[in-house]
């Protein structure tokens, strides 16, 4: 009798693990980036219901509710919402069977078209694993108004001599270009077809990819072409000729001559500034190398300390700035991956970014293209898949996140586009170190790397707004504690002390 209720207790609770259910939790909405009374979230589960929390950039909850579900779907509101960066938790089922998910959103105001003045530009991967074509839409409301992409020499010389343009990446070109965006097409890579297969070198194979980088440029109806990219690496550069400036300069004279003077040569897109005695820069100067480009570019990445080094002396922006004297100068890529090995977080991203612009601008750089817009890859501790202002989706079974969301950098591009626009740099206002203020306009964008105070003083009143877009209107005067995170103060403002 003992075993035959051992037995029966074993079968019961058998019984109750195998028809225990496991649920699913789903955010559906295509685009997880909401202009200001945009919304809401379409989120759907196998649950009945499912518990919900959202919470701001500092994880303080802002709403929490239950929703329950029709026909396995229900929506979140967030139209009421004000500007920022949010956090959606989701939580469906009980023990020993919960599904909990978190992803994020973005609401923001909307930002102007600026065209091919302003600086505000993001690298993209269109068609790898987690690009969809769809995310040059958020780049869009988040004013981003150029990107840089690869056009890989081999994929678009199919036979020797003929051209063939791919229907996706033509959709790509085509849908940036029908939303207002700028394409920096970067001339890359080799051909088997000449030099073995390696970086262009032989007269022959110089010859060529100047005639393919033309041909882009006829095909898409494009005026900016970069050519090669890290040319002064290995990574990238296969050449037997090999990384020096000499080596560059034959293949950029290539291009010039063969796209024209109506299309804007850029390059040499160095890794690193390259700005001191012998170095890239001056070498390439020295040599000519201006006589045949029309904007110098860099990628000067640095972190994960903050941008502010690039307006010292030496190997920085403003030496640069120097060497090339009124040459254009773009950062051609720049940015923090946030990855968990680099001490960079989220937050400290978005600070960084909009500290970027401000300093960049100062330094005379006419753009900067983010690295990059979205995460290349899931795995938090690769830098390479952590440089994203957005996610890569989600979708491992029980969660699904269709959309790319976005990082708190999203939101800091956004508004730093909104509140300085295509405006020039138009001087320091000189507080007390450390604190800084540069002005663009009637705009002051003010911070300090560590705790410090400035007095802003202003013959009306005026308005703060912080990097995630929060605005307060203040009167003078007013003593500011600043940080890291950039403060935005707009309005009759007359000193920052």
């Amino acid at each position: 009798m003992k075993r035959l209720l051992v037995a029966l207790l074993l079968l019961a609770a058998s019984s109750l693990t195998a028809t225990a259910e496991v649920f699913t939790l789903v955010v559906s909405s295509p685009s997880l980036v909401f202009h200001v009374g945009q919304g809401p979230i379409q989120i759907g589960s196998t649950a009945a219901s499912i518990s919900y929390r959202i919470a701001d950039e500092k994880n303080t909850t802002v709403r929490t509710g239950v929703r329950w579900m029709a026909s396995g779907t229900s929506t979140v509101a967030v139209n009421d919402l004000g500007p920022g960066y949010y956090t959606l938790s989701m939580h469906a089922g009980a023990a020993p069977h919960p599904t909990d998910m978190t992803t994020s959103f973005a609401v923001i105001e909307p930002v102007p078209v600026m065209g091919e003045e302003a600086p505000y530009g993001a690298a993209v991967h269109i068609g790898r694993p987690g690009w969809p074509v769809s995310v040059l839409d958020d780049a869009r409301k988040a004013g981003i108004s150029h990107i840089r992409e690869d056009a890989y020499w081999n994929t678009f010389e199919t036979t020797k001599g003929g051209y063939t343009f791919p229907a996706a990446y033509t959709a790509e070109i085509e849908h940036a270009q029908a939303l207002g965006l700028t394409p920096l097409l970067i001339a890359n890579g080799a051909s088997g077809f000449y030099d073995n297969g390696r970086t262009p070198s032989s007269p022959e194979g110089v010859a060529a990819f100047g005639r393919f980088a033309d041909a882009l440029m006829t095909r898409y109806g494009l005026r900016n072409v970069e050519v090669l990219n890290e040319y002064n690496a290995r990574t990238f550069n296969t050449s037997v000729c090999g990384t020096t400036p000499a080596c560059y300069l034959d293949v950029l004279k290539g291009v010039a001559a063969a796209v024209g003077p109506e299309v804007d040569v850029v390059g040499p897109a160095t890794i690193g500034i390259g700005n001191c005695a012998g170095c890239f820069a001056p070498t390439l100067v020295g040599l000519g190398g201006l006589d045949h480009a029309d904007a110098y570019s860099v990628h000067p990445y640095h972190y994960p300390g903050g941008p502010e080094w690039m307006g010292g002396d030496g190997d920085t922006i403003a030496g640069l700035r120097q060497t090339v004297g009124g040459a254009p100068v773009y950062l051609s890529e720049m940015g923090w991956p946030t990855d968990t090995g680099h001490g960079t977080t989220e937050l400290e991203q978005a600070d960084h970014l909009a500290r970027l612009y401000t300093i960049a601008g100062a330094n005379g750089v006419r753009r900067i293209y983010w690295y990059d817009l979205v995460n290349d890859g899931p795995d938090p501790a690769n830098a390479e898949h952590n440089f994203g202002m957005m996610r890569q989706p989600v979708a491992d079974g029980l969660v699904t996140v269709t959309a790319n969301a976005p990082k708190p950098a999203l939101v800091a591009q956004a508004v730093t586009a909104r509140m300085l626009g295509a405006k020039a740099y138009s001087g320091t206002d000189g507080p007390a170190q450390p604190a800084r203020s540069a002005r663009y306009g009637d705009t002051r964008v003010l911070w300090s790397t560590t705790s410090a105070t400035a007095t802003i003083t202003a013959s009306g009143p005026f308005t703060t707004t912080d990097v995630y877009g929060r605005t307060t209107t203040r009167t003078s005067p007013l003593t500011l504690p600043l940080g890291p995170s950039p403060i935005f103060a707009r309005g009759p403002i007359t000193s920052v002390t």
